[in-house]
Parts: structure tokens; sequence; C-alpha cells
């Protein structure tokens, strides 16, 4: 299984088209802070929650171009018809993948929100890692007394869950489908929609309800900012559970499929 897992990262993580995009978003990341002789270290942490929100879309981008393709390969090349003349060789292929996805999104994902928050700790010198949540303008209306430094580790830890459920969203999309485009737009805007309502829920004062979303989830900050109610905590690990059990499931009966031609 690990030998399977190793190659699976190889075939999903060795993109031209994916090294490109995951090195230009991290040089590019870190450059969107915005800092100028006598800015504040609450002004730094907060422009780093936000602007790291700001690209989610690219790091969706990234997530869906890593696993669109995944299933599509095996059923162009034919290779899902022997595959599939083992259970073993059904199961274990089903679960390399998501693993193997998951762990490249999460990698990715972390990577880019460490570029950026180093950038931010280095310019202010490391300080204020300790500041309550309220004392940032991002935050400000929020009251939080979860520090800086709390909600760096609580957002690593919500990165790679969110990373899995992405991954898993945008592999049973892709073993449905022959194309590689189908996963890669739907699965885009699933992970979207809440980004592009943000603005239109907050102007109607129910901001707060897109926290019971995977993205928010993933962007953990988000539900501390509009105040998400602590039961969208439970939901949202409920999500995530069985995400990791149903959807493989799916997953593995679409792929071995005796019907796909």
């Amino acid at each position: 299984m690990l030998s399977l897992i190793k190659a699976e990262i190889k075939k999903s993580g060795l993109k031209i088209s994916l090294f490109i995009l995951w090195a230009i978003t991290l040089w590019f990341a870190p450059k969107i802070i915005t800092y100028f002789p006598g800015v504040t270290i609450n002004e730094l942490y907060s422009d780093l929650f936000y602007k790291f929100y700001g690209i989610t879309p690219l790091l969706g981008l990234i997530m869906f171009i890593i696993c669109s393709g995944a299933y599509t390969k095996e059923y162009s090349s034919g290779m899902f018809s022997l595959i599939n003349t083992t259970k073993m060789g059904k199961k274990h292929t089903v679960t390399a993948k998501w693993i193997a996805s998951g762990i490249m999104a999460s990698v990715i994902n972390l990577s880019v929100f460490g570029a950026m928050f180093f950038s931010v700790a280095s310019k202010a010198k490391f300080q204020g890692l300790n500041l309550p949540l309220k004392e940032l303008w991002y935050f400000g209306k929020s009251g939080s007394s979860i520090t800086v430094v709390q909600l760096i580790l609580i957002t690593c830890v919500t990165l790679i869950l969110g990373s899995f459920i992405f991954t898993q969203i945008g592999l049973v999309l892709s073993s449905m489908s022959k194309s590689a485009v189908v996963p890669f737009l739907v699965g885009g805007f699933i992970m979207g929609l809440p980004y592009l309502a943000e603005n239109i829920f907050r102007g109607m004062g129910i901001a707060k309800y897109l926290g019971l979303t995977p993205l928010w989830g993933m962007c953990y900050g988000q539900l501390i900012r509009y105040k998400t109610p602590f039961a969208a905590n439970i939901f949202l690990i409920i999500l995530f559970a069985a995400s990791m059990i149903i959807i493989p499931k799916v997953t593995y009966k679409a792929f071995t499929n005796e019907n796909r031609k």
C-alpha cells in the first residue's frame, strides 16, 4: 500500500502545471502582505488572515488540478479494467489515491500559509504572537480571546482536514466522469460558492451560517470573525468524519462500475 501511495503522489504531484502554479503561489503569496514603514503588528497579523482567505480560490485551483484527472487517466488508458480484476486492486487504488491527493494538497496549502506567516512574523520580529484576536481589525468585532499563535496552529490543522475533504470531492467527481474538466469545474464551484456568497450573506446579516461550509471550516478564522455558533464546530467534525467514510465508498462504487465503457 505504501508503495502505491508513493506512486500516486508521483503521478498526481509530478505535473509541470502543478509545480509552476505552486511555485508562483509560493512566490506571490508573501508579497501581497501589506507592509510599509510604521505599519503596526496588529495590522500585519490582520493582513495575514485577510490575505490568506483572499487567495483560497487559487489554492482550490491547485487542489483540483491534483485530483481532477486522477481517475480519468485510468479510464482513458484502460487501466481501470485491469485494476478491477482483483478486489484488493480496486480498494487499494481508491485508498491510495485519496491518501496521496490529500497529502499533496495539505503540503501545498500548508507551505503557502507557512510562507505568508513567516513573511509577516519576520517583519514583526516574531512579536505579537500572543495578541488576542479581538485586538486585530480583521477580528475586531468577534471579541475572541484566542491568540494569534493559537489561530495559526488551529488553521494548520483545519487546512489539512479541508485539503482531504476537497480532494475527496475532486476524486469522487473524477471517478464519475471520463473528462478531467467536469470534476475541475464542479469541484471548483462547490468550493468557491461560499467565497462568492460572503458579501451577499453579510448584507443579509447571515454570514455566520457560511461557517457550516467546508471552505470556512478550512479557513477557521472566518468562523471566529463572524461569531459562528460553537455548534458549527461539531457539525464540521461530523462532516469531515462522514466525508472520509461515505465519499470513498461512492468513489469505489463509481470506479468499479462494470458497465463503464
